[in-house]
């Protein structure tokens, strides 16, 4: 059967009985599919899916709304089975961004995408709440058949009668602490690789790690990134 006759009916049965929790990742209590694996896997089974950006008449990939907030919106195509679906532009706390840079945008595409791609059944699973893919008990990977995975731990209820709600607070911990192992892990690696960093680089991380404040620790960063793609052409 040719991509072109293919159902919707079809296409979701194909691909929500697949498991991709192997190419997840965990962020603030929620899980993200990899757009790159999530491409990667529509491709293999859909070669002449094609995706088609929604503008505003002045941005050709995003809407701007009264007070700067954006949205991106796309439509993935696969022969006549056409799934539409939009983003807010949003920071790690999921409000939507004032006048969002261009990475912004970027990561809202991204993330749109695979959004989209859930409409026709891949990792839907994942945004309906759900520990494995329907009908699928056994866990089964997209190419080949997995362990069934271990139940996680339970966390320790709270002294207090009440469970601990989650606040902005909560939230910006979890994300800082988050921040200061990425900046040790990329210290740790470009130490390792003989990087000399300057004193006056050396003390903003250890202020920013002391502190914790999110504003100082995304600085620091940054600027590690960009040492370590500068450090790769090299």
């Amino acid at each position: 059967m040719s991509e072109k006759e293919v159902t919707a009916g079809e296409i979701w049965q194909t691909l929500s009985k697949l498991n991709v929790d192997e190419h997840t990742e965990d962020r603030n209590g929620l899980s993200y599919l990899s757009w790159a694996w999530a491409w990667g896997i529509m491709m293999d089974h859909y070669p002449n899916m094609s995706v088609t950006w929604h503008g505003d008449g002045t941005h050709l990939d995003h809407i701007v709304y009264p007070g700067g907030t954006a949205s991106v919106a796309c439509t993935v195509s696969i022969g006549r089975v056409n799934q539409h679906m939009w983003l807010p532009v949003m920071d790690f706390r999921h409000k939507a961004i004032a006048n969002p840079d261009a990475r912004a945008i970027s990561d809202a595409k991204m993330r749109c995408m695979v959004k989209c791609f859930a409409l026709f059944g891949l990792g839907h699973y994942i945004y309906a709440g759900e520990d494995l893919p329907p009908g699928d008990d056994q866990g089964k990977n997209i190419s080949q058949e997995a362990a069934p995975k271990s139940p996680a731990p339970k966390k320790p209820e709270a002294s207090s009668p009440k469970k601990q709600e989650a606040t902005r607070e909560n939230s910006d911990f979890v994300y800082g602490e988050e921040l200061i192992k990425s900046i040790k892990a990329s210290v740790k690696q470009l130490d390792q690789s003989g990087w000399d960093f300057d004193d006056d680089f050396k003390k903003r991380i250890k202020v920013a790690i002391s502190r914790g404040e999110i504003d100082l620790l995304l600085n620091v960063k940054q600027e590690l990134d960009a040492l370590s793609g500068a450090k790769e052409l090299f």
